[in-house]
């Protein structure tokens, strides 16, 4: 059983509908969809007020096979082929310096056809992604649902940004 499946159990169990959850948690409804239907976790502090809500253990909610399964999985490799090219991008810019030495004009030709291609080479490095799959992360800010005037607005507000009212006072 999944996290997500786990909290749409205890919740049907409860009787309670998504909504119900989520007014109670003060995000939306969407945001409960999306942690039964697996396309986003929340994060360590609104799984515990999840677990405490429906009334179950953190263990409960995290069942013992997903933390083993998730022990297994290996993170995906680093793609270093950015520091290659960066590292390319130095070395010619590098070998420019020690031609500039020379009283040659072909050489001091190649000396700076060797620096912008390094320094293009260079910028080309930081712009290849670092890491091969990156994961999606949930960006999202939680959301919390005002009792006086109905708005929904990011769960951090110590006031609501519509009506003022404070939650803490």
């Amino acid at each position: 059983m999944t996290f997500g499946e786990a909290i749409k159990q205890k919740r049907e169990s409860l009787g309670m509908t998504q909504q119900d959850l989520a007014e109670k948690l003060f995000v939306s409804r969407q945001t409960v969809c999306r942690w039964e239907n697996g396309s986003r976790c929340p994060d360590l502090i609104m799984a515990k007020k999840i677990s405490m809500v429906l009334g179950i253990s953190m263990d409960d909610l995290v069942p013992t096979e997903a933390v083993q399964a998730q022990e297994t999985v290996k993170e995906s490799p680093v793609d270093l082929s950015c520091v290659k090219v960066m590292l390319l991008g130095i070395m010619l810019v590098l070998v420019a310096t020690f031609l500039t030495a020379a009283d040659d004009g072909f050489v001091m030709d190649v000396a700076g056809f060797c620096f912008v291609a390094g320094i293009i080479t260079f910028l080309v490095g930081l712009f290849i992604p670092m890491q091969k799959g990156d994961p999606v992360i949930d960006d999202t800010l939680p959301q919390r649902k005002c009792p006086q005037c109905g708005k929904e607005h990011d769960f951090d507000y110590p006031k609501c940004p519509y009506c003022n009212h404070n939650y803490y006072g």
